[in-house]
């Protein structure tokens, strides 16, 4: 049961709104402009590209920022 595809999906969302809180504190403290929908635009990306971002911003912050600048900016659809 724990293992279900529910479940599952369940801790993928998890880990995402994880990565959207700790890159959120990114864009925060390196003063970046951003839309009040910030998180939500966040969210919309995959787990995995959340923590490849966390990972650049610790490892390469400028290029993280640049990246981060382009999602947030993006026109919605």
């Amino acid at each position: 049961m724990i293992d279900s595809p529910f479940w599952e999906e369940q801790r993928a969302k998890e880990r995402a709104r994880a990565w959207s809180r700790v890159l959120r504190a990114f864009v925060e403290a390196r003063d970046l402009p951003h839309p009040a929908d910030v998180s939500e635009r966040l969210e919309q990306l995959d787990a995995s590209s959340l923590e490849a971002l966390v990972t650049q911003a610790v490892t390469d912050p400028d290029t993280a920022a640049t990246k981060l600048r382009a999602v947030l900016t993006a026109p919605k659809h």
